[in-house]
């Protein structure tokens, strides 16, 4: 290696260094501003606040001593669930558990900053800045189920079949939506002839979800189901582009036939769309984060259940993919005016005549958006070589990463 060469390779990762500590930097920022917030809506004891966290633990009556799903029943997947109790032993109260589970999230936030700032260069920014960091990041357990399917990324692409299924697993154990990135993902492995690491991963991710939710299907049956008898009860609700469409095509909105109906479509949306995506993994070869992108999305797109929360999901593919500034700005936009509706009017500053003219629109805005974004994911492959900064010379690989 001639010595301009080298000095050109220590200079490169020298200010690779240097960014990665500046996205850490902002995204810790950025933490404190979410807790901030968090601090600043945290009212009468836990009973008004911004986080899903309090309300929960209260409303539920999860304490040390009563379980969830075999003492109290809990609406969230067995994985929250687990988290949930967790930090109620380690802190037994409202303000206690919005802390403990806060700094949990905040450690899993800055350990992907870590990564994307490594790999993604300036896109990492996307990341560290973005307004669903600063208003979702502690509102639920969502952060958990991002940290372990951006693991599982990493390690399918390193080749790591096992691990991917396992972290997957775990991470739809927390909430389902990672549970739709292992169609396309298996099925990309079969297809380049692997059929036996398509087996591995999704063996290990059975397994993992299974661990984790056997336990509790055998101690409590009836609370094991719960979550899934809450959530088919439930219609489409104001957030989803299926409740404006119901409406305008005369169609049941409350009640048991609404529910059944809504039901009936998510699923079969869903199944579709993932089918669909599925077949163009393998046909256009798109890369793991690419399709996984693409699944969150469709997951969203189907759901008959919406929460503004439900964006965080999609903010890490922004920096993982070199999706357009301009795509980014939109879906950032949208998330923060339906933000300011929709919590403005349950705290009093909007009327709700403002809410039902203003709502519809960012609801059409954010489905033209979230379905603009699958659409340039599912093209990711022709833009494959620019996925990644490179450094001048050729060094040693790092591998690729790249609630409901």
């Amino acid at each position: 290696m001639r010595v301009e060469d080298a000095r050109s390779l220590r200079l490169s990762s020298g200010d690779d260094r240097a960014r990665a500590g500046r996205i850490v930097a902002a995204t810790a920022c950025t933490l404190l501003a979410a807790f901030a917030l968090q601090l600043v809506a945290y009212r009468h004891g836990g009973h008004g606040a911004l986080s899903d966290l309090p309300r929960v633990l209260l409303h539920r009556g999860i304490r040390p001593g009563s379980l969830p799903y075999v003492d109290r029943p809990i609406e969230y997947p067995v994985g929250a669930g687990a988290l949930l109790y967790l930090a109620v032993l380690l802190a037994p109260s409202p303000f206690g558990v919005l802390a403990v589970t806060a700094m949990a999230s905040a450690v899993i936030c800055v350990a992907v900053a870590i990564h994307l700032g490594r790999r993604c260069g300036p896109r990492a920014w996307r990341w560290a800045l973005a307004p669903p960091l600063i208003l979702y990041a502690f509102q639920n357990w969502d952060v958990f189920a991002i940290g372990a399917m951006v693991g599982g990324l990493l390690a399918y692409e390193r080749g790591h079949d096992r691990l991917a299924g396992s972290l997957i697993g775990v991470g739809a154990a927390v909430k389902l939506f990672p549970a739709v990135v292992l169609p396309p993902l298996i099925a990309r492995r079969w297809a380049r002839g692997d059929r036996r690491g398509a087996a591995r991963v999704a063996a290990a991710a059975a397994l993992s979800f299974a661990a984790l939710n056997l336990p509790v299907l055998v101690a409590s049956p009836h609370g094991w189901a719960w979550p899934f008898t809450f959530q088919s009860r439930r219609p489409a609700t104001w957030g989803t582009a299926w409740l404006y469409l119901y409406q305008a095509l005369g169609l049941p909105l409350r009640g048991a036939s609404s529910a059944h109906l809504a039901n009936v479509v998510s699923l079969l949306a869903l199944g579709g769309g993932v089918a669909w995506l599925t077949v163009r993994t393998v046909r256009q070869q798109l890369d793991p984060a690419a399709s996984a992108a693409a699944a969150v999305a469709i997951f969203i797109l189907s759901n008959k259940v919406y929460s503004p929360t439900y964006d965080i999901w999609l903010v890490v593919f922004f920096a993982l993919l070199p999706l357009s500034r301009g795509l980014w700005i939109s879906f950032c936009g949208v998330d923060l005016a339906i933000f300011v509706t929709v919590y403005g009017y349950f705290r009093g500053f909007e009327s709700r005549a403002s809410l039902t003219a203003v709502l519809p629109l960012l609801v059409l805005v954010r489905t033209v958006v979230l379905f603009k974004f699958v659409a340039d994911v599912t093209r990711h492959s022709k833009v494959r070589a620019r996925a990644a900064p490179r450094a001048p010379l050729t060094s040693r690989s790092h591998g690729g990463l790249i609630g409901w």
